[in-house]
């Protein structure tokens, strides 16, 4: 494993100095050995950065900046399955979803092509800290600090379910690789497993959910209500699995699910002798309580990201864990790391991105930089399999490969795009000359409104 930190500002605020690094991500579409990714700021300018690194390069390529999709910090960004479209979400509610085309290099050639990616607007009433998507990308899961958890239908821009069952913030959230359930992660250190029967999102009941908040042990034995006896055992303390808001100084509970979808990683946890780490669930066990606990390298785990490819010769089963200055990747049925690097940063770890062959895991910090971790072949296994590219979902088949250049009235305009050539001189009287032959400008048309004419009276008649 080798591992560079280049010194390189990926976010700037006014006078120069390094803007926070509040989550990156890696595109699903790796072409020989070129890794595409995209990081987002917290300073409050709303871009959306698109950066590139060959194999043998030590520090990335700056490709595009997507701007004008938000207005304030931007939280977290996430690409599609499909490699066709790019979630960011950050403070105000907005949630971006970029369009454009499949291949990495699509992204990458932006600003040569002078082309542009379209932006949709998703609207939440409050921040959102996290966004995940579905395996078939059809569907996008968000969480917000107001509780609310919301899935979107990405084809109509519009909710389809809006759970409200956390009662602080939720800080993260994660789609099942299997398309079977969905599971969101709150400041009220709970976690809440929903599972997604056949059709779940035409129908109107209420996703069956599970709450994970303790450490089970047979020793421990709930509270009861009323008085008590002086037969009953008395119960100890139930010991809580998810460390308190002060304990746990972070913004993200980024959780993940495993590659093979069988496991629940989630961070922030706390062990009964107050170790710091994440833990395992088994989605088809939760009432059994946590599987493993993965010991955090520094501090409290923020956030997890499950590796996609998978690992022959071994555990199909890889996991980053991000903590404060630390990032360990877990074999998930050990609690021993295969990878530890640490002293990477001087703030704490906000997101990690694994590229989709495993060569490369990205990690970022509230520093400002980046540092990449690269694997060489047999570091993390056998054999290293990338995941099938998943096709558009109905509904988005006549989406443009090649979106049209931004047109003067457009809301989301791309950085560094050539300008448009200056306009004609006017003439004497003011009007702007135009050629001979050339198309008029169309006139935008005020609508005028109409009112019932109002009846005028008829004069008194005077007395004879």
């Amino acid at each position: 494993m080798k591992v560079h930190n280049p010194m390189i500002s990926y976010h700037s605020l006014e006078g120069g100095k390094s803007d926070r690094v509040m989550g990156v991500d890696a595109h699903p579409d790796v072409c020989q050995g070129v890794v595409v990714f995209a990081t987002v700021g917290g300073g409050g300018s709303g871009e959306v950065r698109i950066w590139s690194i060959a194999p043998g390069d030590e520090q990335p390529k700056f490709r595009s900046a997507l701007a004008k999709g938000h207005d304030g910090s931007v939280n977290c960004a996430r690409w599609a399955p499909d490699g066709c479209r790019l979630a960011s979400a950050g403070d105000r509610g907005t949630v971006c979803l970029w369009r454009g085309g499949s291949d990495a290099a699509w992204w990458c050639e932006l600003d040569e092509k002078n082309e542009r990616a379209r932006c949709d607007h998703l609207n939440h009433a409050d921040d959102v800290y996290d966004v995940a998507w579905s395996p078939c990308g059809k569907w996008l899961l968000t969480g917000a600090i107001d509780g609310a958890a919301t899935v979107w239908d990405t084809c109509t821009r519009r909710p389809v379910k809006v759970l409200r069952d956390h009662a602080h913030y939720i800080q993260g959230v994660c789609w099942d690789p299997l398309g079977s359930y969905l599971a969101t992660a709150s400041s009220d250190r709970s976690l809440k497993v929903y599972e997604l029967p056949p059709k779940w999102h035409a129908s109107k009941k209420n996703l069956k959910t599970t709450t994970v908040r303790w450490w089970t042990d047979p020793h421990e034995i709930p509270q009861k209500k009323g008085k008590k006896t002086a037969e009953e055992p008395k119960a100890k303390p139930r010991s809580a699995l998810f460390a308190s808001e002060t304990a746990h100084a972070s913004f993200f509970r980024r959780l993940c699910a495993s590659a093979d979808g069988s496991l629940i990683i989630t961070p922030g946890a706390a062990s009964k002798d107050n170790a710091k780490g994440s833990v395992t669930l088994s989605r088809t066990q939760l009432d059994r309580g946590p599987v493993s606990f993965l010991p955090s390298p520094d501090g409290s785990a923020t956030a997890c990201r499950a590796c996609p490819a998978l690992i022959e010769g071994g555990s199909s089963s890889l996991v980053a864990v991000c903590a404060h200055d630390a990032v360990a990747v877990y074999d998930v049925s050990s609690n021993s790391p295969r990878a530890l690097a640490s002293g990477l940063h001087y703030a704490a770890l906000t997101d990690a991105a694994w590229a989709a062959d495993a060569s490369l895991l990205i990690v970022a910090s509230a520093d400002g930089y980046l540092s990449f971790l690269r694997f060489e072949p047999g570091d993390l296994g056998a054999k290293c399999a990338a995941p099938p590219r998943v096709p558009l979902p109905a509904g988005l088949d006549d989406l443009p490969r090649a979106p049209p250049a931004p047109q003067k009235d457009d809301d989301v305009v791309l950085v560094g795009v050539t300008p448009a050539p200056p306009q004609a001189p006017s003439t004497p009287g003011g009007a702007p000359a135009s050629p001979a032959g050339s198309a008029k400008k169309k006139k935008r048309i005020a609508p005028t409104l109409l009112a019932p004419p109002t009846p005028v009276k008829s004069p008194a008649k005077s007395p004879a």
